[in-house]
């Protein structure tokens, strides 16, 4: 089975490494585009990487995520069962080493077959990748790379956004916290860090 992989950004081959040994070709195709941003934005680039593609099945990945085993194996169990066209996968991010407990979502249509995708859903306008026929979603997630540590974090804020004073910090912690109702460590102090800064889109 052959599968093709659009990277969002700049995607490292060991990241991929896990779908090596479970599709018998693997061809990456590089969106020099922003890897945050949606994919509604990129429209004619998606679509062209498509094109260009030789395998019947797509795979988005963005930069700084990872594929382990278990998602490896899901994707190929998906592919040759054929029980849907497209499929959504969630992304967990990573920081310290550990996942971060916020909202999951439903995640984004990643992996999806060529032949049914509607590039001219609402007019070529599509606000997500939209495919014709049935979508699931993936029981496992990509992994999202952020910080290794807090120091790494810290700075990354401090060079795009100022210090909140400290009375905003702790009204800004307690709305996330609110918000994601977490009780994890490691989450808390992801809040507590980003609780810090004023970004210039915060609102």
């Amino acid at each position: 089975m052959r599968l093709s992989i659009i990277a969002l950004g700049h995607v490292h081959a060991e990241d991929l490494a896990p779908l090596s040994t479970r599709f018998r070709h693997n061809e990456q195709l590089v969106l020099d585009v922003p890897a945050r941003d949606a994919l509604s934005r990129h429209r004619a680039g998606l679509n062209r990487a498509i094109d260009g593609a030789t395998a019947h099945w797509m795979l988005v990945v963005r930069e700084r995520e990872m594929i382990d085993d278990a998602l490896a194996t899901e994707v190929a169990h998906a592919l040759s069962e054929s029980k849907a066209w497209g499929f959504r996968i969630r992304s967990v991010p990573f920081y310290l080493g550990k996942p971060l407990r916020l909202d999951e979502g439903t995640g984004e249509v990643r992996l999806f077959h060529r032949r049914h995708y509607l590039r001219h859903a609402n007019k070529g306008e599509w606000d997500e990748i939209t495919v014709q026929g049935s979508v699931v979603r993936l029981s496992n997630a990509f992994r999202s790379i952020t910080f290794a540590t807090a120091e790494e974090h810290r700075a990354h804020l401090a060079a795009k956004a100022t210090p909140h004073s400290w009375l905003r910090r702790a009204w800004t912690f307690a709305r996330y916290v609110i918000g994601t109702r977490t009780r994890d460590a490691n989450t808390l102090s992801y809040l507590w860090i980003e609780a810090s800064f004023h970004t210039p889109d915060e609102r």
